[in-house]
């Protein structure tokens, strides 16, 4: 019990000494921690993890009929006999793991934004938070794939279950590819959270022939998960390797990221940061009266004169007194060059200066 008690008191204080230390390799242990803390607090995406998974894998196996029909696999060359019961399981898995996997990083790119944009603000480095989310793409798309292909051997037995969850893998990778994306891109949740269902849904239905017979065009290449559908019906029926199919997943996944670099560097840029400093100049007119004093006026706000020119600094920073209210009825008194209007509050005005010592 002692020993028990005492693991989680040593791994506090083992993170607490993590605090005064800037390392790269601390500060990315500290953005993995602030990762998976994001997917640890949202629980509607752990929620469908643990009860739309097989809610959907059941649903499919009680509705599909098990009857035979004829899938083009691009692994094998040739059109595989399979049951369509079984196929259904495989497409609504690779479906669950995608959407659910997709959610999870948009949600954590939605969420995160501006916490990110601080952190970049305040020197944190940039590849060590997108190197961060990269972990916990790979965390939860491994955690996720794991748990479904688990559940889908409770209701049937592939022939490569392991090469089975390995495409379950890589799907959700390539849509947590996408999920970050669109975190990044799309200023509305809502329309992300529907661009990212309705790829997913197109992707697998039109790669089922039981909905669609003409599963076997090349068009098919193209989709984000078609290397993991021939990977897992090559391991659900056969004991052929298919896990080159399953790789090309990671060619999207490699799209998604150079996407995904760009949208987080620009949006976390400080945009203000190279806006060249604008200095406001002092504009002043001089005039002589006929006693030979001369009257200072400002037409570009309150300025500083500089009433002892051998003691002047070049950057004068003490403000000029206010000048005392003219009694009224005094017509043409001589204006001092330190009690004029204008002159009340701190502005340089150099070239003022020079001409005033010129005309004196």
């Amino acid at each position: 019990m002692t020993a028990a008690r005492s693991l989680p008191e040593r791994v506090k204080d083992a993170w607490a000494s993590l605090d005064d230390r800037t390392t790269w390799h601390v500060l990315l242990l500290k953005g993995i921690a602030f990762e998976i803390a994001q997917h640890a607090r949202n629980r509607l995406a752990l929620g469908l993890v643990v009860f739309f998974i097989p809610f959907w894998l059941a649903l499919v196996s009680s509705i599909i009929p098990g009857e035979p029909i004829d899938f083009h696999s691009w692994v094998l060359r040739n059109a595989l006999r399979v049951d369509a019961n079984e196929l259904a399981m495989i497409t609504g898995g690779i479906n669950a793991v995608t959407l659910i996997v997709g959610f999870m990083m948009f949600t954590s790119m939605r969420r995160s934004s501006d916490f990110d944009q601080r952190l970049v603000y305040a020197g944190y480095p940039r590849w060590c938070l997108l190197l961060a989310k990269a972990v916990g793409l790979l965390l939860m798309a491994g955690l996720v794939a794991l748990y479904a292909g688990v559940l889908m051997t409770v209701f049937w037995d592939p022939v490569q279950p392991w090469l089975l969850g390995f495409g379950l893998f890589i799907g959700g990778l390539t849509y947590g590819g996408l999920g970050i994306v669109m975190g990044l891109v799309v200023s509305n949740e809502l329309a992300g959270m529907f661009v990212i269902i309705m790829i997913s849904l197109v992707d697998a239905m039109v790669q089922n022939p039981i909905t669609n017979p003409a599963s076997d065009l090349d068009l098919m290449r193209f989709l984000l998960a078609y290397g993991a559908m021939q990977a897992g019906a090559v391991a659900g029926f056969t004991d052929r390797g298919a896990t080159a199919h399953a790789l090309i997943g990671l060619v999207w996944l490699a799209v998604f990221a150079v996407i995904g670099f760009a949208a987080f560097h620009r949006r976390t840029k400080d945009h203000t940061r190279h806006t060249p400093e604008v200095r406001e100049h002092a504009m002043v007119t001089l005039s002589s009266h006929a006693d030979g004093s001369l009257a200072v006026r400002s037409l570009a706000g309150p300025i500083i004169l500089c009433t002892q020119l051998s003691q002047c600094p070049a950057e004068c920073s003490a403000p000029v007194p206010p000048p005392a209210a003219r009694p009224r009825g005094s017509r043409g008194r001589a204006a001092s060059p330190s009690k004029e209007d204008g002159a009340t509050r701190p502005r340089t005005a150099n070239s003022a200066v020079e001409r005033t010592k010129e005309m004196t």
